[in-house]
């Protein structure tokens, strides 16, 4: 017994005395989507802990509304409009998702370097709203703050931590042939058993399929470190005064948070400063509202089937509209489907009033979100 009081008494002086018992003062530099709805939920516990966030959002964005963040707000104004952003993102995710698998292979890649670029001139804005603000930079500076949160799809978080000389971590999902972890975080990737990400491959490959993986990786990059990077390396090589590459920076990250559960993961290596925290969103369930109570009760033994297509996609062409109807109609279960455009002409719509926040619920955050409510119900009854 002595032992055990011994032990919390020496634990609360630590906590007292020691760095881990004290509040901290975090930059964000975040990015928009699913991206900023999974960070947003780490932030918040940070803090409830009593830590101070400071986040740096750009004016204008899709979905980080300033006006609802509870944490100090520095807004990075940029030369254009919200409508513009939104025309722009939805041209280049409607050519990514309904327009690439019409094309050649080599026409894909030249569309896909065209598009990446398209996305890094956007990153390029909010970089230089930041850095050109002699002002805000030294209200950062002035801020000694401890730690950089950032994304490394979005690239200036770890330009920032570089130029205020503070250590920084990354959350984020993958990147496309996860060249940026691979590459630059110096992550194991064996392209024989570890497929790259959106091949749809898995770790039990044939030989061919082996050399498809082999080819994904090495055209993805070539596509970064030949046509998208070098822009960047000369980029933070001004800003900091001296010869550097991206990845050099990158490299130095303290850890990585990867937004998905190792269970949804085939094996692969990983890093001890990669660390998997996918279903930090997930929380138990709340009761339906009525309306829709009313609607999944109605939906007998065949139950009810949730579609989404994520927090990016945001419009659809009539077709595409009508296509989707018409294949969920064929379905024996009711559907919900969060839809804001053109409704269908023949779909016969009811409790208009439903809204599902499926926008945490793309790609692996379905699953993290099916997988976490199953397991609380069994664990509930």
């Amino acid at each position: 017994m002595k032992t055990v009081k011994g032990f919390c008494v020496l634990f609360m002086l630590h906590l007292c005395f020691f760095d881990s018992g004290r509040t901290g003062k975090v930059l964000v530099w975040p990015m928009d989507f699913s991206h900023w709805i999974n960070l947003k939920v780490i932030l918040e516990e940070l803090h409830l802990r009593g830590h101070e966030i400071t986040i740096l959002v750009p004016s204008p964005n899709l979905m980080m509304d300033d006006s609802k963040i509870p944490f100090n707000v520095e807004i990075l104004q940029l030369s254009v409009t919200k409508e513009d952003l939104m025309e722009e993102f939805n041209n280049d995710f409607y050519t990514a998702i309904f327009e690439l698998p019409r094309l050649s292979w080599w026409d894909t890649q030249v569309k896909l370097i065209e598009l990446n670029k398209n996305f890094l001139r956007t990153l390029k804005r909010a970089c230089d709203s930041a850095i050109t603000n002699t002002e805000l930079l030294s209200r950062l500076q002035a801020a000694k703050f401890d730690i950089c949160v950032a994304d490394p799809l979005s690239f200036c978080g770890e330009l920032l931590a570089e130029l205020l000389n503070i250590p920084f971590i990354y959350s984020f999902r993958f990147s496309e042939g996860n060249v940026i972890e691979r590459v630059c975080g110096g992550l194991p990737s064996p392209s024989s058993y570890v497929p790259g990400s959106t091949t749809g491959l898995t770790d039990n490959m044939t030989f061919v399929q082996r050399l498809e993986n082999w080819l994904f990786y090495t055209m993805n990059d070539m596509m970064f470190l030949y046509f998208l990077f070098p822009e960047w390396d000369d980029y933070y090589s001004k800003v900091l005064g001296k010869p550097t590459t991206l990845c050099e920076i990158i490299r130095k990250a303290a850890m990585w948070l990867i937004r998905t559960s190792w269970e949804f993961e085939f094996p692969y290596p990983y890093l001890p400063h990669f660390e998997f925290v996918g279903g930090l969103h997930c929380k138990p369930a709340k009761p339906l509202p009525k309306e829709l109570e009313e609607f999944v009760q109605s939906s007998g033994k065949d139950g009810v089937v949730v579609f989404t297509l994520g927090s990016m996609i945001q419009n659809l062409t009539e077709e595409k509209t009508n296509m989707i109807a018409s294949a969920l109609a064929q379905l024996p279960q009711k559907v919900l489907w969060r839809y804001t455009g053109k409704k269908p002409g023949y779909i016969r719509t009811q409790h208009t009033a439903i809204r599902l926040d499926s926008t945490e619920r793309s790609s692996r955050s379905s699953q993290n979100q099916s997988f976490y409510h199953s397991l609380w119900n069994k664990w509930n009854l």
